[in-house]
């Protein structure tokens, strides 16, 4: 009975979340949203969306713009805060405590991924304050090693328009912002190549080329 209704309660809160943004993109924050590629998208079975990390704007618009619910790994303080708290973890969002190697969150990911839900990560690991896409940490990988699901690669554009680095007030943006789907990459075309900095560049490299930024260089350990 109590699974049923936490059905109920999330259906209504998905249905209602989608109008809600769908209004608040286009009227207060004046966005024109372009979703391409959206028949790309799985609409079932286990799947990691990787995604450029631009703006705090980001998960609420790759979000709407999905076909099906995302799960997103977020910051675990954000549990505790009153009504966000509520709203991610009905959203069934995986806390990560960040700046540490938080191997339980990870475990939590992959669980997520194996139930059949759709996991988005933002594998930059936080904000770019450059604009320039900044080097994928490995937890994608490990991820990906457990669960050998597809991977969807994400570009975002003109995110921070809203809602720019450094600022927690969003702005009317009196602009495009366009979410591009690639398409599904098998778990296993990205595990055969030869290192984990060769998975890690190939998965950039298609982040890089939907959101049309510039690779950062990665930092080879001595």
């Amino acid at each position: 009975m109590r699974a049923l209704w936490n059905r109920i309660v999330f259906d209504l809160a998905y249905v209602f979340f989608k109008v809600l943004f769908a209004i608040t993109f286009r009227f207060p924050f004046f966005v024109w949203l372009r979703i391409e590629g959206r028949r790309n998208v799985p609409r079932r079975g286990g799947l990691i969306v990787v995604s450029n990390h631009l703006s705090l704007a980001d998960p609420p618009i790759l979000w709407y713009a999905a076909p099906r619910h995302l799960c997103f790994m977020g910051r675990a303080d954000i549990s505790g805060i009153p009504v966000i708290g509520a709203i991610a973890r009905l959203a069934k969002m995986v806390p990560v405590k960040q700046r540490t190697a938080d191997r339980n969150a990870l475990k939590l990911a992959a669980e997520t991924v194996q139930r059949g839900e759709a996991l988005a990560i933002f594998p930059e690991g936080e904000l770019s304050e450059t604009r320039d896409l900044q080097p994928f940490l490995p937890g994608v990988l490990l991820i990906l090693r457990q669960t050998r699901a597809p991977v969807l690669p994400v570009g975002l554009v003109g995110t921070d328009k809203i809602l720019p680095y450094g600022k927690l007030v969003p702005k009317p943006a009196f602009g495009v912002v366009r979410v591009r789907f690639g398409e599904p990459i098998p778990a296993e075309q990205i595990l055969s190549l030869p290192t984990p900095e060769a998975q890690l560049a190939f998965l950039e490299e298609q982040v890089a080329r939907l959101s049309g930024q510039r690779r950062c260089p990665r930092v080879e350990k001595r």
